[in-house]
């Protein structure tokens, strides 16, 4: 058997800034030489190339040999089979809520809410989804967690119902505070903000933002989406209920044309700002598509672009992410490929942005596997040690 340990220290280093953030993670684990070779390379401040986004699929069936997950990646797109359970000795379903920068918020069916970080297995607390608000009470049914709203009376829903998207944001102290997007009934969104070890949601309330759908932090500053194309600007994370943010003019839309998704994306890297929007109506075979949008460098309105260069963005049905096809080369520039659950299957359609002709394909149809729970979501792993 080869001694792999034994690998001269040059031709490890020389192999390591080559690997994707999740091989150089299964890297560290061989021994302790090619851990020590992994180790000299962050510490010099290497980062390692970046993976392409997952497509996950979460499953109720668990996996026969224990592991969190099974990555498929002879695909244009990696497409993941992910066990929705949590825990072993008492494990319990959970639903996902939202994914941004490695990790995914999601809720059990116990009502428990939990940061995960599906590279390492790490799991953050939460508070409960009693303690969002408007929620009256939950309870466990068979079918799931069911969730009360205030006032009594007011409905009942699951909790993917109650929130639109739970969205992961690093703060400047080194931390991570989650903005959650709930529905009142008959109301518009209104905002929930926690970190992991809080006892409850503590309510947002700018009571002056029309209907909030998708949140992004951009170079420190955090801009919530309106489902009308208008977007707010809150200059820090702090005291976002009394602040005044700046608003960025939403442009004027094709009146042809419904948008039936808004999303806000970075560019990789983080040097732009991207709003994605998909038209409808669509037909089948994709129909009308996307429109991106970039901010320009003041800050203050949107230019629709025609090519987004050597970019990919990725959208789902409730977010999406951006990846850079020069370090993710088995993805296509200027493409937005788009993830849908469909009867009987999940398909993913790429839509070409460059050239007067627009093309869009399909380049996934998956058939549903047993205990498919959807929806599909789109999620970035990131390299930690």
């Amino acid at each position: 058997m080869a001694d792999w340990s034994g690998l001269h220290e040059d031709f490890l280093l020389l192999l390591v800034p080559r690997l994707p953030s999740l091989d150089l993670r299964r890297f560290r684990a061989v021994c302790a030489s090619w851990r020590a070779a992994a180790a000299t390379f962050t510490s010099a401040r290497g980062r390692p190339r970046p993976d392409r986004p997952w497509l996950v699929l979460p499953t109720d069936a668990a996996d026969p040999d224990g592991r969190r997950y099974i990555i498929c990646r002879d695909r244009e797109v990696p497409v993941v089979t992910l066990p929705a359970r949590l825990g072993r000795a008492h494990d319990r379903g959970f639903v996902p809520l939202g994914s941004s920068r490695g990790v995914i918020v999601a809720a059990d069916d116990r009502g428990d809410m939990h940061l995960l970080d599906l590279v390492t297995g790490k799991r953050m607390p939460l508070p409960p989804v009693a303690t969002l608000p408007l929620v009256d009470f939950v309870e466990r049914t068979p079918a799931g967690l069911t969730v009360h709203h205030q006032p009594a009376g007011a409905g009942v829903s699951g909790v993917d119902g109650l929130v639109h998207k739970a969205i992961p944001v690093p703060t400047p102290d080194g931390g991570v505070l989650v903005v959650a997007i709930y529905r009142q009934p008959q109301h518009r969104n209104q905002w929930a903000t926690a970190r992991p070890g809080d006892c409850a949601w503590k309510s947002v309330k700018p009571s002056s933002i029309p209907s909030v759908v998708d949140l992004a932090l951009h170079r420190g500053q955090l801009y919530a989406n309106t489902r009308y194309g208008m977007v707010y600007v809150f200059p820090e994370l702090r005291g976002l209920g009394s602040a005044s943010p700046e608003i960025i003019p939403s442009v004027t839309r094709r009146p042809t044309s419904y948008v039936e998704r808004s999303f806000l994306v970075e560019t990789p890297g983080g040097g732009g700002l991207m709003q994605v929007e998909l038209l409808r109506p669509v037909a089948a075979a994709g129909g009308e598509g996307f429109v991106v949008r970039m901010l320009d460098e003041c800050g203050e309105t949107w230019e629709e672009e025609e090519d987004i260069g050597d970019v990919a963005v990725l959208v789902d049905a409730s977010g999406a992410v951006a990846a850079s096809t020069r370090e993710c080369p088995g993805l296509r520039p200027s493409t937005v490929y788009y993830a849908v659950d469909l009867d009987g299957e999940t398909r993913v359609w790429a839509y070409s942005l460059a050239g007067k002709h627009k093309k869009i394909e399909v380049v996934e149809s998956l058939p549903r596997a047993e205990g498919y729970k959807q929806p599909c979501f789109w999620f970035t792993p990131v390299y930690s040690q």
